[in-house]
């Protein structure tokens, strides 16, 4: 899995990268390996006004279920990661369980809907 992080009003520094990794491959655990790629945009929606204005949202290509989004905004920014990377979990998770469903309708599973 490939991890991007990118940030808008600030640099990122080798902590905020660190726990980035972290939270997104620890979210990514019980997708089975189907999360392929993930962004995260971190950004200081506010800059100098204060308030809950650190945001993080990750997006995360699946194999086979398309694109998952999850954002948290929080007054630090080490919170809206985590809280990004749960909601993560649980829509990577829902999507694959999807995927999975659907595949299962029929007995030759995504090959005939695919059309090959």
């Amino acid at each position: 899995m490939m991890i991007v992080t990118r940030a808008l009003g600030f640099s990122v520094t080798a902590p905020i990268r660190e726990r980035v990794e972290s939270r997104v491959r620890s979210a990514a655990g019980p997708s089975d390996g189907r999360v392929m790629i993930v962004t995260a945009r971190l950004e200081d929606v506010n800059a100098d006004s204060g308030g809950i204005d650190k945001r993080c949202r990750l997006v995360a290509g699946l194999r086979e279920s398309g694109v998952v989004i999850a954002e948290a905004t929080d007054a630090d920014l080490y919170v809206a990661i985590d809280r990004a990377a749960s909601r993560l979990r649980r829509a990577a998770v829902e999507a694959t369980r999807r995927q999975v469903a659907r595949d299962r309708r029929h007995p030759l599973g995504r090959r005939v809907l695919a059309g090959v």
